[in-house]
């Protein structure tokens, strides 16, 4: 808090303390009892004429009236017997925190009652430090104004800065047009508190006119670089163009490695202002680095280290990558290092007398005998042909690894190999110094696989269980799976036949073969649920005369086979023709592609034709001696009745089986021409003469 302030404010408390306490005195020595209208009023009506002289309490507080919250004053009354206080408190002196009018009803010795004035106290919340808000914009060109405002807070007073220096202390908003950093200070009679931000508002005038200037060399090698600049002024951007065109860089400086001609741009609230003049910027070619050749040696030795591509005298050789002088002495295409006890790189680069070249690495190998290697392996040594097993050792330098199986090179490389196949592996390391052969040996086993099996698919014609089975293993030996990528196989199921659940759809199954823990791969076995054909036979007519004949249909199938195939012309026709000799009921079998069948039937009825003879000879020799109609047995109804010449019935019967021997009322009719009548009920009635003859 500063300093000025906080005395102006102890003060001003101070002094106004003293004035309230003053006046209060004042007040005290000078006032006239009167008659209070608030609380209270009543009990002053019942007073006796005695009691309107009564005199007028007096409240007197230890401090002024107004306190900061969380703060307290002390009201004291005047001097009586009893009090009765606005709050309801009845001690003469009270203690204050809240806002509010205070009064206070004393009773004197007497018994008379007086109530004093009202006292305001007014508590005075504590300051929250408050963000100044702003119109924009914050940066303007020439001249301009920014408005700012802070929240209003009950009881404060403003006090508004400009770099720490009183401007303005009327309001909570305050409208500047100078530039500055704005702050606002709130104050009140419990101390004061500062803005949480501050406004720098700042007024720019146009860029004076301005050149890009160059801090070294215009002119260098490829890689190198130069540095530019231009004025550095607050709140503007900068654009950087080479050759008119833009390049990357938004600060007032920039590193050029590029040639071209190099400008710029500043852009204020003013405006965009160009560089008046650039700076053109020219490289210099590299010349093309050296061609090298490794050294190797073995133990102590000093190499000598070749490169070409230069002119002699012209190469430069290094002990770094980048920087350091180059070696002393050393500017021809060789250079002898020396005497190294272990491999060093060095670095050669070319001149053209301005530029030089990249810097290429040569490396001086110094070799020893390689160490005695130890092969170990990353998994199981025995398994199934298809695995393989991580052999390897400690990975070196500047050597050679050559693998062995059963003393035999079969790899050269690396430090690790996949073994494969079953025999004894060893390592032997190698470099210009010679050769060493790994302290141990790792044996390889590989169990050869055995032939997948041969599946046989099964069906079913309609849900059920199914017959799958393979072959090329024995029995204990087959694995089946639900499906094939499960880990796990059916449980129980390791012979060549496996009886699925019952199926409603088609699936596969798969089987494989396990032998000496190796297992084949899964091989497929389709478990096939075929639909059932639905067998339809029907026939154009159902009843037929005999020697007449009808198309029988049929339907459902792939395939069709009618029985009997008597009475038809092609009995694996769907659509035969039929011709059966007495009623006949026919069987179709449909099959589909699928081999599976159903049946269905249909009759043929067959009407068989009455052959009526016209004469018999009932003279008891064995020949026609009863009047035999044929195929009448056909027809059970049938009715027979014979009438004489004269049209008088002489012989009538239902159900007739041929047994009418010409007699009428057990006499022998007389040889004769009869008319006979053979009534079939819902059919037809034949008629004709009959003639009973010797």
């Amino acid at each position: 808090m500063h300093a000025s302030f906080l005395a102006f404010s102890w003060q001003k408390y101070v002094l106004l303390s003293f004035v309230h306490l003053i006046f209060s005195f004042i007040y005290a020595l000078t006032a006239v009892p009167a008659f209070s209208q608030g609380t209270g009023s009543s009990t002053y009506a019942t007073q006796s004429t005695a009691c309107s002289a009564a005199p007028k309490p007096k409240i007197t507080l230890n401090g002024p009236a107004t306190i900061c919250a969380g703060g307290s004053v002390l009201l004291t009354a005047s001097e009586g017997k009893s009090y009765q206080w606005s709050n309801g408190a009845t001690a003469r002196s009270i203690t204050v925190t809240q806002s509010g009018l205070y009064a206070v009803e004393v009773t004197y010795a007497d018994g008379c009652v007086s109530k004093s004035d009202e006292v305001e106290i007014q508590v005075a919340g504590k300051l929250k430090a408050p963000k100044i808000e702003y119109t924009d914009p914050l940066v303007v060109c020439g001249e301009g104004s920014i408005k700012m405002w802070v929240q209003e807070q009950e009881g404060a007073a403003y006090v508004w800065k400009k770099d720490g220096k009183l401007v303005y202390d009327r309001s909570n908003e305050y409208t500047a047009t100078e530039p500055g950093v704005y702050t606002v200070e709130l104050s009140n009679f419990c101390g004061y508190v500062r803005s949480s931000n501050k406004v720098d508002f700042r007024v720019q005038q146009p860029i004076p006119d301005f050149q890009v200037e160059a801090k070294g060399a215009l002119e260098f090698c490829k890689g190198g670089s130069v540095q530019l600049s231009v004025p550095e002024y607050r709140d503007v951007t900068y654009a950087w163009f080479r050759d008119g065109h833009s390049v990357a860089g938004s600060g007032h400086t920039l590193s050029a490695e590029e040639a071209g001609t190099y400008t710029a741009t500043i852009t204020s609230e003013c405006g965009t202002f160009k560089s008046s003049a650039g700076q053109t910027v020219e490289l210099l070619s590299l010349p093309s680095p050296p061609t090298v050749v490794d050294a190797v040696g073995c133990n102590k030795a000093s190499l000598t280290l070749e490169a070409s591509g230069g002119k002699p005298g012209m190469y430069r050789w290094y002990t770094k990558a980048k920087g350091g002088a180059a070696i002393s002495g050393a500017s021809n295409s060789t250079f002898t290092t020396p005497m190294l006890t272990g491999s060093a790189t060095y670095y050669v680069a070319v001149t053209n007398g301005q530029c030089e070249s990249e810097r290429v690495p040569v490396k001086a190998i110094i070799q020893s005998l390689p160490p005695v290697p130890t092969v170990a392996s990353a998994g199981e040594l025995s398994f199934c042909e298809g695995g393989a097993v991580e052999i390897s050792a400690t990975a070196y330098a500047d050597v050679e690894y050559v693998w062995l199986r059963d003393g035999q090179e079969f790899a050269s490389g690396a430090n690790m190999v996949q073994a494969t196949e079953s025999g004894t592996y060893t390592l032997k390391l190698q470099n210009n110094c010679g050769s060493t052969l790994s302290s141990n040996s790792i044996t390889v086993k590989v169990w050869p696989l055995p032939q997948a099996p041969v599946a046989q698919h099964g069906s079913s014609c309609g849900p059920g269980e199914i017959i799958l089975s393979a072959t090329g293993g024995v029995e204990g030996e087959y694995r089946w799976y639900s499906d094939g990528s499960t880990l796990s196989p059916i449980a129980g199921a390791t012979d060549s036949s496996f009886k699925t659940p019952h199926l409603k759809d088609s699936r596969n199954y798969y089987v494989s073969l396990v032998r000496n823990g190796c297992e084949t791969e899964r091989v497929p076995v389709e478990a096939q649920v075929y639909a059932v054909p639905l067998a339809s036979a029907t026939v154009e007519g159902m009843e037929i005369d005999a020697g007449e004949s009808t198309v029988l249909h049929g339907s459902g199938g792939a395939y069709f086979s009618w029985s009997p195939a008597q009475g038809l012309d092609d009995p694996t026709s769907a659509n035969p023709v039929a011709t059966p000799a007495q009623t006949t009921r026919y069987t179709l079998t449909v099959t589909n592609e699928e081999g599976c069948q159903d049946t269905a039937s249909v009759v043929v009825e067959v009407r068989q034709l009455l052959e009526i003879p016209n004469a018999f000879s009932p003279n008891g020799d064995g020949l026609n001696d009863t009047w035999q109609i044929r195929n009448i047995e056909y027809f059970p109804e049938a009715k027979v009745a014979v009438y004489n010449r004269w049209g008088s019935l002489v012989y009538e019967q239902a159900n007739y089986r041929g047994d009418w021997n010409g007699t009428y009322r057990g006499a022998a009719l007389p040889v004769s021409t009869y008319f006979y009548v053979v009534s079939i009920p819902g059919k037809e009635t034949y008629t004709g003469y009959l003639n009973i003859v010797n």
